[in-house]
């Protein structure tokens, strides 16, 4: 009786209380239902494709303990949920960051911090981002997870929802905050890519039945996607906000610029399969040679031979007492003894104790671009600037980069292998680098040689023909010249490579700077038109220009003092010299002797930036149909992107011709003395008698002063006003 009593006054104080039972068992229904959904979303015959790894079952006992916590009277529930009440309230009264609210994008799981995020280095972030961009499109494959590493993710996460089952009212809102989403979202299941943890309610509905294979799978795909948050790899329709969305498109721009269509292989000519060299022959000459410098009392015996493709050197070792000026001043008897064309000696052979005596093979084996470019000389040379030149007399490949030379000169007799040993070098930087890497300026006065070259996108202009062109081309470089070291001092760079490097990493990629190499075929025919300009020109850029990217190679056909001047080959380190007619050629193009002896036809001899004795290498041949192919594929790889063309230079070569710089200074002398005479403007502008002589046949000719009246001076027709506008003609 005095419990019924006490059950009415309660319910007459606390009306509230009656309004929760109801709730409560609809609370429970729900519970039925988001269950039952549940059970739908992570079905326990489902057949994961991802790969397995064996996991230790250490949650079970947990799952057990909650679906044990859960099966509860009401009444003690509630009696909990008065009692704690308190707590509630003091939680809602915490900053939002604090309380446990499962993240639709990170579950229960802690948030990366920003911080974090900053303190990584750029280099790691960026390798995160590269390897995450690739699991965005494999939906179904997963990384190699370390197995502790996702034990202990799980392990964690298990436990903040162990300490948040102690709170039932958190458990509850809980699960009405999902079911509002999943009501809002017309009943569609919530994907497995979600980084939502598994509620108590979903623990329940895993059936005991499951292999340890299948638990693991499940316990595997959080981490995989804690790994993706980490690295920053954020899909289009989670959090990707405007700015990411742009470096996501920038990176796509930078990865297509690195995929360049080069020329195939299958272009050139194939290769010439090579004969393993007539042995018979060899120990014949060997032994020839030893008999001939015994017959001049020189003992010396052969210890090695090395046949190369034009000619097979000999390396014999002198006895104890014998002098090598010896050896060298037999060099005709033995031409004489063995019936060689022509012999070239190397006393001694750099690095050994021997003398290398070359003579020339029966027949010449030709050497193909096709051989060079595939050897792994030229595959694993990471410059954009790396060229083929040939083979050396061991047969091997020999690969130069211009950005060592760092400029160079070939010079040799017509018909010795220039021209060719030009085109080798320019269908090897077709093939190392893209348009937007390097750029070409031609100047071919003999019109025909670099003719093919025409409307490849490499080219700053036109193939130059002209040679007044020529001359205000090299100019327009070194104006280049000038300008790129404005803006290395502006970035605050040394070279082009720092420079590049930097625009790249501030996401500059149409500021960077190509490589410019710059390729005259006949320098002779320049020097007779205008020495002072275009020596002064090519210095200027033999000097400064390699920091810059500019490079310079000249050719010429007559290797004399008055073409190859020496501040030009004081300035010009690397030299190719072919077959020359003197020795005195020889000396001025390489500094020694030797290239009077080379056989022609691309025998030639290579002296390197630094290096003190030549090397003599068979060049690589290039046909015309070669350069045909090749250069038609370049053609169609882009548009050609000109400059400056050379209808502009000669426009502006016919305007310092017919005005002379002095002009305008003139016009207000004239003015000011009220004459005019040729005495008068030698001697105020300190100028010799044609020029002025000049300046006064222009004036009359624009009708400033009259004509010539014998001993009479010459009247000025202009007044003050018309002679201003005539300087603003001039002017502009």
């Amino acid at each position: 009786m005095w419990e019924t009593i006490k059950n009415k006054m309660k319910q007459w104080l606390d009306p509230d209380e009656n309004m929760e039972l109801p709730e409560s068992k609809i609370n429970n229904n729900v519970d039925k239902h988001v269950e039952t959904r549940v059970s739908y979303q992570y079905p326990s015959k489902k057949k994961f494709d991802f790969p397995v790894i064996p996991d230790k079952i250490e949650n079970h006992p947990k799952i057990v303990t909650r679906q044990l916590d859960n099966t509860v009277d009401i009444d003690k529930h509630y009696r909990k949920r008065e009692q704690q009440s308190p707590v509630k309230n003091d939680q809602n009264k915490r900053p939002f960051v604090a309380t446990e609210v499962p993240s639709p994008v990170y579950g229960f799981k802690k948030r990366p911090s920003q911080e974090n995020e900053i303190d990584t280095p750029a280099f790691m972030r960026k390798d995160s981002i590269h390897n995450q961009a690739k699991l965005t499109f494999e939906k179904f494959e997963v990384d190699p997870v370390d197995e502790d590493h996702s034990i202990d993710h799980w392990e964690e996460a298990s436990d903040n929802e162990v300490s948040l089952i102690n709170q039932p009212e958190l458990v509850n809102d809980q699960i009405d905050s999902i079911e509002s989403e999943e009501y809002s979202d017309n009943n569609v299941p919530i994907q497995s890519d979600s980084n939502i943890e598994v509620s108590n309610e979903e623990i329940l509905h895993i059936d005991d039945s499951h292999s340890a294979e299948e638990k693991t799978s499940f316990i595997q795909q959080p981490s995989k996607k804690t790994e993706e948050k980490e690295g920053r790899a954020v899909p289009f329709n989670v959090l990707m906000r405007p700015r990411d969305k742009k470096h996501y498109h920038e990176r796509n721009k930078q990865n297509k610029s690195k995929v360049t269509n080069l020329p195939p292989f299958y272009l050139l000519d194939d290769p010439i399969k090579h004969s393993d060299g007539n042995q018979l022959w060899i120990e014949e000459q060997a032994q020839l040679l030893e008999t001939t410098l015994h017959q001049f009392h020189v003992n010396a015996k052969v210890i090695n031979t090395m046949q190369g493709p034009s000619v097979t050197r000999f390396e014999i070792q002198p006895e104890a007492g014998v002098k090598v000026s010896k050896i060298k001043n037999l060099s005709d008897d033995i031409k004489l003894n063995m019936a060689a064309k022509d012999i070239r000696m190397e006393a001694p052979i750099p690095g050994k104790n021997a003398i290398g005596i070359e003579i020339p093979n029966i027949a010449a084996q030709p050497v193909g671009l096709q051989e060079i470019f595939k050897g792994k000389a030229f595959q694993s040379s990471n410059s954009n600037l790396s060229v083929g030149l040939g083979l050396d007399i061991a047969g091997s490949s020999v690969v130069t980069d211009i950005k060592k030379m760092p400029h160079g000169l070939i010079a040799g007799a017509t018909g010795s292998g220039k021209s060719v040993c030009i085109n080798s070098i320019l269908i090897s930087l077709l093939y190392k680098a893209s348009h937007k890497d390097v750029r070409f300026l031609l100047i071919d006065p003999k019109m025909v040689e670099l003719a093919p070259y025409n409307d490849i996108p490499h080219l700053v202009s036109p193939v130059i023909t002209d040679v007044k062109a020529a001359t205000h081309a090299l100019k327009w470089a070194v104006m280049e010249m000038e300008e790129r070291y404005e803006k290395f001092v502006q970035e605050g760079t040394r070279d082009i490579d720092r420079y590049n490097q930097k625009m790249i990493k501030q996401n500059r990629i149409e500021e960077k700077m190509p490589y410019m190499v710059i390729v005259i075929d006949e320098l002779a025919d320049l020097m007779m038109v205008s020495p002072q300009d275009v020596e002064d020109a090519i210095c200027r850029i033999a000097q400064k220009a390699r920091a810059c990217g500019i490079h310079l190679l000249l050719a010429t056909q007559r290797p004399s003092v008055d073409v190859i001047t020496g501040l030009i080959k004081a300035n010009i380190p690397t030299r190719i010299a072919f077959s020359v007619s003197s020795q005195v050629d020889s000396r001025t193009i390489i500094d020694t002797s030797g290239a009077e002896r080379l056989l022609g036809k691309g025998d030639m001899l290579f002296v390197e930036n630094g290096a003190r004795n030549p090397v003599r290498i068979q060049g690589a041949f290039v046909s015309d149909d070669e350069i045909e192919r090749i250069t038609s594929y370049a053609k169609k790889m882009a548009p050609t992107n000109y400059l400056f063309e050379q209808e502009q230079l000669l426009k502006q070569v016919d305007t310092e011709e017919t005005e002379d710089d002095l002009y305008s200074d003139v016009l207000s002398f004239v003015l000011e003395h009220n004459g005019a005479s040729a005495s008068l403007l030698q001697r105020r502008f300190k100028i010799g008698y044609n020029r002025a002589a000049r300046l006064i046949d222009a004036l009359e000719h624009n009708g400033i002063i009259s004509t010539q009246k014998g001993s009479k001076p010459r009247d000025i027709l202009v007044s003050a006003s018309d002679l201003e506008q005539e300087l603003n003609r001039t002017n502009n």
